[in-house]
This record gives C-alpha cells, sequence and structure tokens, in this order.
C-alpha cells in the first residue's frame, strides 16, 4: 500500500519550500511503512515533484509532455532521476498519477520509464487544459486584494486574514471580520473613480464598520508589481503556518491562478499610482440604504468618485483592524 504521497505531504513540503531558485525540498516515498529509493519534493515556485531513480535516460522516444506534467531526465547530487513534476494547481490529479506510478515501480518491479510511459497514456484525459486565461479585469481586481492583504491585513492580524480573505468566495465585500469588513476597489483609470457593481456593496453590516480601499494601477511591461509579486510576499510571510498557506493557495486556485502564469507571457505587470483607504459612513457617497429597486429592474450599477473625502493613513487602517479583532 502506497502511503505517499498524500496532501498533507505536500502541504509540509509547501510550508518548507526553498527560497532559492533551483532548490528542492524532499521527502522519501514510504510504502507499508518503510521507505523507498523515490522521493517527492517541492521547489521555489511550488512545483510539485516525483523522483524517481534510474540508470539512464529512455530507450528510445522519452514520453510526451501533457499539459502540466513535465517529465525530465535530470542529474542530480544523488543520481540520475526520472523526475516528472506538475504546477501546485493540479495536485489532486498529480497525487493518484504518482501513486500509479509508484505501484508500477516499486511494488511490480516496472522499468521506470517505461512504467511512466504506461501510465502518461493511461491518464491523458486528465491531464487536459484544466483552465482558461486569467482576463485582465480579473487579474487588476485579484492584485488589489493582494496588495490589502499584504499591506495592511497580514501586518495587522496574521494569518488570520487569510481566513476572512472573502473575495474567493463571492461574498459581499472582499475582507469580512466579525467586526469590520473591507471592500477593495482597484482600478487602472488616474483617478479615484469606481463601479459599485450591487446595491448592497457599499451598506455597513449590522453592528460592523465598513472600509473601502481604493487602488490605483498603471500597467506597464515595467512595473514592479504583478500577482505573483504579491503572492510572494503573502507565501513568505505565512509559510510557516501550513494550515493559512494551504487556504491562500486553494482560494488563489480558485480564481483562476496557476503557477504556470509566471512564464506564460498572461500575467500582467503594475506600479502602484496611489493606495487609500476611506471608512464608509453617513458622509460617504453612495445610494441610501432605504433606496427600492424599482420593479423589473434587475441591477444597478453606479460609479462613486473619491476625490476629497477624508481618508484613513495606513497606521490608522491597521489600528482600527488589530482593534477590532482584540474587541
Amino acid at each position: 500500500m502506497t502511503e505517499t504521497p498524500n496532501p498533507a505531504l505536500w502541504s509540509t513540503l509547501r510550508a518548507n519550500r526553498p527560497r532559492s531558485e533551483g532548490s528542492l525540498v524532499t521527502a522519501p516515498i514510504v510504502i507499508d511503512g518503510s521507505p523507498t529509493p523515490l522521493s517527492v519534493a517541492m521547489d521555489s515556485s511550488g512545483f510539485l515533484h516525483l523522483m524517481i531513480p534510474v540508470q539512464s535516460g529512455p530507450v528510445g522516444p522519452k514520453p510526451a509532455d501533457l499539459n502540466g506534467l513535465r517529465l525530465r531526465h535530470s542529474i542530480l547530487e544523488s543520481g540520475e532521476v526520472l523526475d516528472l513534476s506538475a504546477p501546485p494547481s493540479h495536485e489532486r490529479v498529480f497525487t493518484p498519477f504518482c501513486r500509479d506510478i509508484i505501484d508500477a515501480v516499486v511494488v511490480h518491479s516496472r522499468e521506470p520509464w517505461a512504467a511512466a510511459a504506461a501510465t502518461v497514456r493511461a491518464w491523458q484525459s486528465a491531464w487536459k487544459p484544466m483552465r482558461q486565461h486569467m482576463e485582465k479585469t480579473a487579474q487588476v481586481g485579484l492584485f488589489g486584494e493582494l496588495l490589502f492583504l499584504n499591506s495592511i491585513m497580514l501586518p495587522s492580524i496574521g494569518t488570520t486574514s487569510i481566513d476572512e480573505w472573502s473575495g474567493p468566495n463571492q461574498e459581499r465585500h472582499d475582507f469580512s471580520g466579525e467586526q469590520i469588513h473591507v471592500e477593495v476597489k482597484t482600478t487602472r483609470k488616474g483617478r479615484s473613480e469606481h463601479e459599485i457593481s450591487r446595491l448592497d456593496q457599499l451598506r455597513v453590516p449590522d453592528g460592523r464598520r465598513l472600509l473601502l480601499a481604493s487602488i490605483q494601477v498603471e500597467e506597464s511591461i515595467t512595473g514592479e508589481h504583478s500577482l505573483a509579486t504579491q503572492i510572494d510576499s503573502v507565501v513568505e510571510f505565512i509559510r510557516m503556518d501550513a494550515a493559512a498557506l494551504d487556504l491562500f493557495m486553494s482560494k488563489l486556485y480558485d480564481l483562476g491562478w496557476a503557477e504556470e502564469m509566471r512564464e506564460s507571457g498572461e500575467m500582467l505587470k503594475f506600479n502602484v499610482r496611489a493606495a487609500d483607504v476611506y471608512e464608509v459612513d453617513s458622509d460617504f457617497p453612495r445610494i441610501p440604504d432605504d433606496f427600492e429597486q424599482p420593479s423589473g429592474v434587475v441591477s444597478i450599477k453606479y460609479i462613486i468618485d473619491l476625490a476629497n473625502i477624508p481618508k484613513l493613513d495606513r497606521d490608522e487602517t491597521i489600528l482600527a483592524i488589530r482593534e477590532a479583532h482584540l474587541g
């Protein structure tokens, strides 16, 4: 019976993944309580690896790569290996795929390259494209949420922020705590104007405070920031909390993020023009709570202009969020 790999092992490797490019953190494959020469690993980008010792490269053509799955003949300090790797977004497919290869090589003593080729053929339908490109508007919105998570939420309440990041769950607000909610609006416009897409988006929940973060970005091929830079900053902050790290990555994948975006050319780069926070109170520009949507009107969208609206500075915002959780 193959005991590894499993989600708990990937989680442990993810929490300890190396910072330097080209490095790996590894763990042995265990079957019936006994270690084997095979191992699983994770690299600095979070890619999952299964490494099988071999004497040489494949006899004949190498088994073909599939979408998200790569097979390589690598030479490590410990010797030659067949290295199968996949991005973290494919963990649910890669894990049972690895178990089939491990059973073939260890339990049934099959030649590794032949076992890999046969298993790839059997699993090829499962490796069809699993996602579509992330649209620009989705990248802009996610970037703003991650920027707020990095600059305000994590310094305020630490890894609890990951639980309260509710944007991926399609909730009314992007961060939802017991006493304070935050809505993050990000625009590529050169002014602090934002579209409000639902009537209740700026309604303050009963017994809570509501803040609005207004983020202005400029898309540029020379931009200093991207989804990748923000994700890496979050991961660095929470890497010692395996549960928070797993939850964070799960939410990212639900939103369409995949590690291969780093090299695909679809990922946008940004410069941040402004990042301001406002208290949504009685003087804030919004449709009144007692407004009744006319019969037959399916949805209402409107644009708010935040020019000349009082702002909270960063320290005030962090203090407000921290005190809300202490209270």
